[in-house]
């Protein structure tokens, strides 16, 4: 779960779960230290519409209790004191496919 507090606009809020999708050298670093940040792409329950920018995550596929879609459009640094308890893992083809959908958005 990370803490997104202080929204403006159409940027995703509050606590929710997102998938941390910094490199392990950046992320292992911010957990010994309890310093700096880490990089997320958040997570919402609204699977209305999933757009090409984003990926759908069937229920039990990452640890959640409902179906979900990454948001890679929400990509942002957060200090690793805005995150709080684990809530699942996303498998390797999910990963694949959050990074194919940042990679979309970024146009990388």
């Amino acid at each position: 779960m990370v803490d997104l507090a202080n929204p403006i606009g159409s940027e995703a809020a509050f606590e929710r779960p997102a998938v941390i999708v910094s490199n392990n050298a950046a992320n292992e670093s911010a957990s010994a230290t309890r310093r700096g940040v880490v990089t997320v792409v958040p997570i919402t329950g609204n699977v209305r519409r999933v757009y090409p920018f984003q990926v759908r995550l069937p229920v039990r596929s990452c640890g959640l209790g409902r179906e979900s879609k990454a948001q890679a459009e929400q990509i942002r640094a957060v200090a690793i004191e805005r995150l709080h308890d684990r809530v699942g893992r996303a498998p390797q083809r999910t990963m694949a496919e959050i990074d194919a959908a940042m990679r979309l958005h970024l146009a990388l």
